[in-house]
């Protein structure tokens, strides 16, 4: 018999679920796989034959978190219109992140892409003539630059002050300004904003 059959998908849950709760806030720097693996009544055995050491296990909990922040967006998406669409997916990202700053911080190591629901709603605005005709990879890119950069600020340098959300808002309003097609469009951008 495989020394294996031990570790089952119940105790593999158990340990991702338990190491993404103690990297929420943290991080990965404090995570001790020999406590992790006490907590869930095994040994470290357990974590490097199951996820190839703290390395693999990080990427599982990247990978669970990036889905978790993918789900978080997509929530929020539908029957507005484009441009409050992107208002109300860039909001998700923001609470998703600020609320889980270790976690975010694995998935941006991990992500390179933007995540599919931003690309549908750029896909919109370019295909509505409202966003300037451009690459939707190299748009949706621009705008998740833009949003990584303004709630890593916050992460880091603003956490729980008062003028994060307002230079939030601002940003994200920027950032569609500077795809917008024409004015009548920035008429529209106003509208959004309010919601």
């Amino acid at each position: 018999m495989s020394r294996n059959v031990a570790y089952d998908d119940a105790l593999r849950r158990g340990i991702l679920t338990e190491a993404s709760e103690r990297m929420r806030d943290a991080g990965p720097e404090g995570l001790s796989l020999r406590s992790l693996a006490t907590s869930q009544g095994t040994s470290t055995t357990a974590v490097y034959t199951m996820f190839g050491g703290k390395n693999g296990l990080l990427a599982a909990v990247g990978a669970d978190a990036d889905s978790e922040l993918a789900a978080a967006q997509r929530q929020v998406l539908g029957g507005r219109g484009p441009l409050e669409d992107l208002r109300m997916l860039a909001r998700a990202y923001r609470l998703w992140a600020v609320s889980n700053p270790g976690l975010y911080d694995l998935v941006i190591r991990e992500r390179h892409t933007p995540h599919d629901a931003l690309l549908e709603v750029v896909d919109a605005l370019v295909d509505e003539g409202i966003f300037r005709n451009a690459p939707i990879v190299d748009v949706a890119s621009s705008v998740w630059a833009s949003l990584h950069g303004i709630v890593a600020l916050e992460i880091a340098a603003w956490p729980g002050a008062p003028s994060s959300e307002t230079y939030f808002e601002m940003q994200v309003t920027a950032v569609m300004r500077s795809w917008l097609l024409d004015a009548s469009a920035a008429d529209r951008l106003s509208d959004s904003r309010a919601g």
